[in-house]
């Protein structure tokens, strides 16, 4: 039981839904009021029947991050469902991850005062996290590495970001050795009594002291929608 999560006024909702489609999830938090979304463009890594079977449909992805205060997360969750329809096969999923941290003028940004008084009346609920959200970073080209060596191990599927790694040269004089600046992001959903072996996986497969040049994270998911771990 990890109650130390539950302590944020304010969660992250990630959303990863078919290209195209992340403008109508922003704008259903919009209409709340609520204006701090980032959509990267993602591609899905699951193979086709796990695709089907997931919900996640076709491998081209909007990746939608949205700050929201934590109290709303089961209303808009609830609208996601609805309007996304991401409860049917090849619609999306959707779950959040509590912030152990955030600036208190997002915070003032996203709540009303009164809505943080509300908040903090429960702050010390108990929360039960159930899942992770394992963070790969690699080198450009080794996401099918991680995703073999993920899935031997019991991952079903994950998303790709690409991204690029911004003061390389200093990452490069700590490890003392060659880091390509161009990256790509894995990002897989897990159960979290299996979040030791697939991260344990993934390092012999693609860390490091390999090719890949592998940094994984994780990072804990309290609520998910749209997939079935």
């Amino acid at each position: 039981m990890n109650k130390d999560f539950c302590k944020a006024f304010v969660k992250v909702i990630v959303t990863i839904v078919d290209r195209g489609k992340g403008q109508r999830v922003a704008d259903i938090f919009m209409a709340h009021h609520l204006h701090f979304h980032y959509v990267c463009l993602g591609l899905g890594t699951a193979g086709s029947e796990i695709l089907d079977y997931f919900g996640i449909g076709e491998t081209d992805k909007d990746v939608v991050f949205s700050l929201i205060p934590a109290f709303k997360v089961p209303e808009l969750l609830d609208e996601i469902v609805e309007k996304m329809q991401i409860k049917k096969p090849g619609h999306g999923i959707a779950f959040t991850m509590p912030l152990s941290g955030i600036s208190a003028l997002f915070t003032q940004a996203l709540m009303k005062e009164q809505e943080i008084k509300k908040e903090g009346e429960v702050l010390n609920m108990e929360c039960d996290i159930k899942y992770d959200l394992i963070l790969t970073v690699i080198n450009h080209g080794y996401s099918d590495q991680v995703m073999e060596a993920a899935k031997k191990v019991g991952a079903t599927g994950g998303t790709i970001l690409h991204a690029r790694e911004i003061g390389h040269e200093e990452t490069e004089k700590f490890f003392g050795i060659s880091i390509h600046p161009e990256k790509e992001i894995v990002a897989i959903l897990v159960k979290r009594e299996t979040k030791h072996d697939i991260m344990q996986a993934i390092s012999q497969a693609a860390g490091i002291n390999t090719p890949a040049r592998g940094l994984i994270l994780s990072l804990p998911v309290d609520n998910i929608i749209g997939i079935e771990l």
